[in-house]
């Protein structure tokens, strides 16, 4: 219906090439899918002929109906009976069935189904609709039935008296595109565990115990869907002195090593592999071998072929680098207080442990010309795409949060920079509004984003109090500052409109 660019008959004859004798109906109806699939890049009709495809057997797999007349009242049934079902299985809150059931299915929209184009439909059919804990592998959601469990996780927050309400707002704004909360938000809104923050940014001390506890913490934010970016800048470099055994530390990279382990080791919500982002800051005496982390070639037990890095620039790098001038690289141990300034402050005390070097006071170092230095890391760059270049300065001078700490890394994604400490781990907590729903004719309609961004912002701060929180210094950060990021996506379209 209303999709002139797709050839049936084209269609039936590509599918035939895909039969055998005793094929599966469950078989044919998936060749039926992936051969429409293929045909998207003749017509764009034919992502929406996919989708409806596959949303024809999300029908039959969820709501075991087929048929026009019959889906509408199966579609509704099934969400409650599936609500209930979810609760039993310990996969939902029991608080989930409080709602008013019959209202919320009574609610559903579900013309909205036909919104999804194929990709989208398919990535929500692998990923993120709600599975029965059994052995078997159950879907129990509809689009429309995921739309509205999430809403109503979001709405767990709102008085009981108006929860439904807010439910029906939430869900208004998100199944109809205008706005997308994060991925773990959709995961696991409404469910037993509901992780729904999206990045986790921590910072290691030189202390063994330390380091091995943030392993510890990472497994267990990976576990429940956080990206991690963790800032490894206070761990003494190669060479240093162990006091209480007498030896020489082997540096920073071993740890890094055991860290992207970790990372391949726990995925995320077993839908995702883990990510993670190890920082480090360009005075740091190991900045050339963790330059060299993703390469291809060399000691694999120096490689972390699974992990991401990057580079935490202070501005006088770049200084001497325009310059010609020497740069300076330390250990941490020898220079605690570099971690922890910017700006100004640590051009001086970086400029005084200089002086300590050609005074004799001071161990382990190196000096190299800053611009052979700044050479290597965008060779590595263009050679492996890491580490990636941030910069320390600007996101510590334009931080709002200067007066509560220092922010040592960004994220897994770079768009997050918040402070961390020994107590606290920064958390980010997202949402995208989609720009382009938000266009009345040839101009941008105020009311309707001003409505969706309202409603937005205020499902984020409710993630700040649902959230499941996986260590005590992720809840501590998360309380006591409630960062969130609203994005925009849709923005070229928006544009174009």
């Amino acid at each position: 219906a209303n999709l002139d660019g797709v050839d049936v008959a084209s269609i039936i004859e590509s599918v035939k090439t895909n039969l055998y004798d005793g094929i599966a109906v469950s078989e044919l109806f998936e060749a039926i899918v992936m051969t429409s699939r293929s045909f998207i890049e003749r017509d764009t009709d034919y992502t929406k002929f996919a989708a409806r495809l596959l949303l024809h057997k999300l029908h039959q797999e969820v709501a075991g109906e087929a048929s026009e007349k019959k889906i509408p009242s199966a579609y509704r049934q099934t969400f409650l009976t599936n609500l209930r079902r979810g609760v039993d299985e310990g996969r939902l809150q029991a608080e989930i069935l409080d709602f008013n059931l019959d209202e919320l299915a009574e609610y559903m929209d579900l013309n909205r189904d036909d919104l999804f184009d194929y990709m989208g439909l398919q990535v929500l059919y692998d990923r993120y609709f709600l599975r029965s804990a059994g052995s078997e592998d159950i879907i129990l959601e509809t689009p429309q039935a995921f739309w509205m469990r999430v809403a109503m996780g979001m709405a767990m927050q709102e008085s009981k008296k108006d929860r439904t309400d807010w439910a029906k707002k939430f869900y208004d704004i998100m199944s109809t595109h205008r706005y997308v909360p994060s991925t773990p938000t959709l995961f696991h809104s409404g469910t037993t565990y509901p992780q729904l923050s999206s990045c986790y940014l921590n910072t290691v001390s030189d202390d063994l115990e330390n380091i091995f506890k943030l392993f510890s913490d990472n497994a267990q934010l990976s576990k429940y869907s956080g990206g991690i970016g963790t800032d490894y800048t206070a761990i003494r470099a190669t060479g240093s002195l162990i006091k209480t055994t007498n030896v020489s530390s082997q540096g920073v990279i071993p740890f890094l090593k055991i860290a992207n382990d970790v990372t391949v080791a726990i995925n995320r919500s077993g839908k995702r592999r883990g990510a993670t982002c190890a920082y480090l800051e360009t005075w740091h005496l190991d900045i050339e071998e963790f330059l060299e982390l993703r390469k291809n070639t060399g000691d694999e037990r120096r490689r972390t072929h699974d992990m991401d890095t990057a580079h935490w620039i202070p501005d006088l790098f770049m200084k001497r680098v325009q310059a010609g001038a020497m740069w300076t690289l330390f250990s941490p141990d020898e220079t605690p207080d570099l971690h922890d300034l910017y700006g100004k402050k640590f051009e001086l005390a970086y400029e005084n442990y200089e002086k300590q070097v050609e005074l004799g006071k001071l161990n382990n170092f190196k000096r190299i010309p800053a611009v052979d230095l700044w050479r290597k890391m965008l060779t590595m760059l263009f050679e492996t795409g890491h580490p990636w270049i941030t910069f320390k300065d600007p996101c510590n001078l334009r931080s709002p949060q200067d007066h509560v700490g220092v922010v040592h890394s960004s994220n897994l994604c770079t768009e997050i920079t918040l402070n961390t400490s020994s107590e606290e781990t920064a958390v980010c907590n997202l949402g995208s509004v989609n720009m382009a729903l938000h266009i009345n004719g040839e101009v941008l309609d105020h009311d309707k984003i001003k409505e969706t961004v309202t409603l937005a912002m205020r499902m984020l701060d409710n993630v700040v109090d649902l959230n499941y929180y996986p260590t005590k210094e992720a809840k501590a950060s998360n309380m006591r500052h409630r960062p969130v990021g609203l994005g925009i996506m849709g923005f070229q379209d928006a544009l174009f409109k």
